[in-house]
């Protein structure tokens, strides 16, 4: 197994958290095409209740959807980086929210990132809610 250095281990996580940023910073300006930037092209997201949405086109129009019912206020509220090469696994809790914390979500995910053109970026997401049902 090859040893790796915390300066690797550490850019990975800086440059995951980077893209974090730009993620909650494209969902409060309300710009599907910049959160849907920071998928891979042949991404996954997987939402409760339906199929998975796959690919970055599809998961820009998925955004849109959510972006027009107020959903612009979304927050990573801790994360967790496993590995630092290849395929990365990234342990989130989320706040997910209609301007003014309406109809707030808390929730988590497991993402799997990998590299795309040298950036870090969603390439699998997985996510449910920490409320009950119907709440």
């Amino acid at each position: 197994m090859k040893k790796v250095s915390d300066s690797e281990i550490n850019s990975t996580r800086e440059a995951i958290q980077e893209t974090t940023r730009i993620f909650e910073q494209s969902m409060a300006n309300a710009d599907a095409a910049g959160v849907a930037g920071c998928y891979t092209e042949d991404a996954e997201f997987m939402a409760p209740n339906g199929e998975s949405i796959k690919g970055r086109k599809n998961i820009q129009t998925t955004m849109e959807e959510y972006i027009s019912q107020g959903f612009t206020q979304y927050k990573v509220t801790s994360s967790i980086v496993y590995g630092n090469t290849g395929v990365v696994g990234v342990q989130t809790e989320y706040k997910l929210s209609q301007q003014g914390g309406k109809n707030m979500d808390i929730g988590k995910s497991i993402q799997l990132w990998k590299q795309e053109d040298g950036v870090w970026k969603i390439f699998r997401d997985c996510f449910n809610s920490n409320l009950p049902a119907g709440s």
